[in-house]
């Protein structure tokens, strides 16, 4: 229970500093792939243990974005995160990136369990968690906090879902 309170304080304060404005963003020129990478590979091992079969595909001829990659491989590891704990043994988690006109859009994609229809709409808002995510621990700040930290960058995220069937995690980033 100290590491879950732990973990709560740290994310209440991670989302309080993303509110105020009081995150220091280090913004940098960076390929979609190099953004991608290092959360795919922490994450690796985790998908493994869970029996997931969990792939990276991403063009290399994408378009540069302008920022922190500190920050986006966070708000990619909690996207990975979730859907490794809603996804059963034996599914499978693309992680990927394509250009839409002036963005280049992010996404993670489950065979987990998916969304209720109900919920999606409120998915981002702090503290939310479906029925489903009530038992499997987690503060219900982690989206929360992906959402501030992708509108801090002039982007937006969103979620397409189907119970059963699974779900994918969207953002954008525009070009840089």
């Amino acid at each position: 229970e100290i590491d879950n309170l732990t973990q709560l304080v740290n994310e209440l304060l991670e989302l309080s500093r993303i509110e105020s404005g009081k995150v220091p963003l280090s913004f940098h020129r960076i390929q979609p792939h190099d953004l991608l990478a290092p959360a795919f590979e922490r994450m690796t091992l985790q998908a493994e243990r869970a029996g997931l079969d969990m792939n990276l595909d991403c063009q290399a001829e994408l378009p540069a974005v302008f920022a922190d990659p500190n920050r986006i491989t966070q708000v990619m590891i909690n996207l990975i995160h979730n859907a490794v704990k809603f996804t059963p043994p034996g599914g499978k988690i693309t992680i990927s990136a394509y250009q839409d006109s002036q963005n280049i859009v992010f996404f993670v994609k489950d065979t987990g369990v998916g969304i209720p229809r109900k919920d999606l709409g409120r998915i981002f808002e702090r503290f939310y968690k479906t029925d489903r995510a009530r038992t499997s621990g987690g503060t219900g700040l982690g989206l929360s906090i992906a959402r501030h930290m992708i509108e801090s960058h002039g982007g937006y995220i969103w979620v397409e879902s189907e119970e059963e069937v699974g779900s994918t995690f969207y953002f954008s980033l525009p070009i840089a």
